[in-house]
């Protein structure tokens, strides 16, 4: 099958390397290789933010639900019967109730605001996993009465509290007495420390749901159920259709809401980050400009020649698109075949790094992983690949349709 001519001669350009065409092949291939360091970079690092969302995602909803489904006026009576009808409901995957809110934690002069709740043991693993992530001591018992706590492996540094220590919970709620008002306060046992590595292990607290319910004066009445769904993503649409299960007046909350600015600052900071790493590849786009048109100015009597013999203005614009786009292309090609297996390894690469240096890239006393994660997604590899393309092509238009325009006879006049 015949090559077409315009694709024959853009190639031809693209690797030629002799007398006056050398300047211009080392500057080709300067483009080439910003466009392959910038494909590189951007799936790489593209790839390692995914990891840390996704690390981030996982261990916060590890502990926090899919969504809760608050009763009226924070107040949910009958909740057993409601419990089942939700368990039996379409996407659920598991339910349990609770109680709590803010409270303060107090352990000598130390005083810390928390989000403290009351849990069944048994049914809050369901939709929680706290009792897996248990650093020190043990997960509440199915037995209430003893007003245990569980805290946070940081809150516990910040209180100076361990296993067997006792604090005090003190609510924003006040206690009328015949000497006045007072804070609506309980001495707990601290019973175990947990640590998911997120901002959660600084700020939750849990307490037996019987022991939450004595404290908030509920009687058997709970304040809400904690739900947790097959997909995390329809929480949203799933969750007000189970708060129109219970009581008018019911309030359904979903994770986006509750921790919605957290996994919001990432997606910000990633996309802010993609933007950055894109200005590379559009640096290697301008070069594409600046080779073209270097190429056409010192090629104008190949042009003429070419047109002398027949070739159209389409032709020749074809040509210099062809010459350009190879550069884009190939630099493209050779980011990918890098930047994957790169991006799919990354974690192994700074961990080989970390042993043949000595260095610790991610202190676990500091951060809350202690390698670097990543996850590949190909619908970014994709928009890489659409953007680096469209960005090459762009680039060579102008210079493209300037070559068109030589007029054959002005140009040999002072060949």
């Amino acid at each position: 099958m015949a090559v077409p001519l315009f694709l024959r001669i853009g190639l031809r350009y693209f690797h030629r390397a002799s007398g006056s065409d050398r300047f211009l092949s080392l500057v080709s291939w300067f483009s080439l290789l910003g466009m392959l360091i910038g494909t590189v970079s951007l799936i790489v690092v593209m790839s390692v933010m995914n990891g840390f969302e996704r690390e981030l995602q996982q261990r916060v909803l590890s502990v926090v639900p899919h969504g809760y489904i608050e009763g009226p006026q924070q107040r949910l009576t009958g909740w057993r019967q409601y419990i089942q009808e939700i368990s039996a409901s379409e996407g659920v995957s598991g339910v349990a109730p609770y109680v709590g809110g803010k409270a303060m934690l107090s352990e000598s002069n130390r005083l810390r605001g928390v989000a403290l709740y009351g849990i069944e043991p048994s049914q809050e693993r369901a939709v929680s996993a706290v009792a897996e992530h248990m650093v020190v001591g043990q997960y509440l018992a199915d037995a209430s009465g003893e007003y245990n706590i569980i805290l946070g492996d940081i809150l516990a540094r910040q209180l100076g509290v361990t296993v067997g220590d006792d604090l005090t919970v003190i609510l924003p709620k006040v206690t009328v007495t015949p000497f006045g008002l007072f804070p609506r306060e309980k001495q707990f046992r601290v019973s175990g420390v947990f640590s998911v590595g997120a901002q959660l292990d600084a700020s939750s607290a849990f307490i037996h749901i019987a022991d939450a319910q004595r404290l908030y004066q509920l009687g058997d009445d709970v304040e809400g159920l904690r739900i947790q769904l097959a997909d995390m993503f329809a929480a949203p649409t799933i969750l007000p259709k189970l708060a129109a299960k219970l009581p008018e007046g019911s309030v359904a909350v979903s994770w986006g809401d509750s921790q919605g600015s957290l996994f919001h600052a990432v997606k910000m900071e990633k996309q802010m980050v993609r933007l950055l790493l894109l200005f590379i590849v559009l640096i290697a786009a301008f070069n594409i400009v600046s080779i073209l048109s270097m190429a056409v100015s010192g090629k104008r009597g190949s042009i003429a020649v070419l047109r002398t013999m027949g070739a159209t203005p389409a032709t020749i614009m074809a040509t210099f698109v062809v010459y350009g786009m190879a550069t884009g292309i190939i630099g493209l090609c050779l980011g990918l075949i890098i930047g994957v297996p790169l991006a799919m390894s990354v974690g192994d690469v700074v961990a080989w790094l970390e042993g043949l240096s000595g260095m610790q890239i991610f202190n676990p006393d500091v951060y809350f992983i202690t390698h670097l994660p990543s996850y590949l997604q190909w619908s970014d590899v994709a928009v890489v690949s659409g953007f680096a393309l469209l960005l090459s092509l762009l680039a060579t238009l102008y210079p493209a349709w300037q070559a068109s325009r030589v007029q054959p006879a002005e140009a040999l006049r002072y060949e």
